[in-house]
């Protein structure tokens, strides 16, 4: 029986990653382009300061694309990159 889990209105098979990974690409364009974006303004007789800030934590969602992107390929048959390399100067 396949579950089924809801990301961007979208119903998506959870143990499908390929599936996973297009909704949460969707999503992370999404958030890029300031859809999630919450603003608030504080005003006072001398100054205007307006603060934006998103909910999202842009390092797990992309840490968890690169694994879904990992697991779709190994499902697919693809060359899975094991690591990669990092190089500092």
């Amino acid at each position: 029986m396949t579950r089924m889990v809801t990301i961007n209105r979208i119903e998506v098979d959870a143990d499908d990653p390929c599936a996973l990974k297009s909704a949460l690409e969707l999503v992370r364009i999404r958030i890029i382009a300031g859809e999630n974006v919450e603003e608030f303004s504080l005003q006072s007789p001398v100054t205007r300061e307006t603060v934006r800030f998103s909910p999202a934590n842009m390092k797990a969602l992309e840490a968890e694309i690169d694994r879904l992107d990992r697991a779709c390929r190994r499902q697919n048959g693809c060359a899975v990159p094991t690591r990669r390399m990092r190089f500092r100067y």
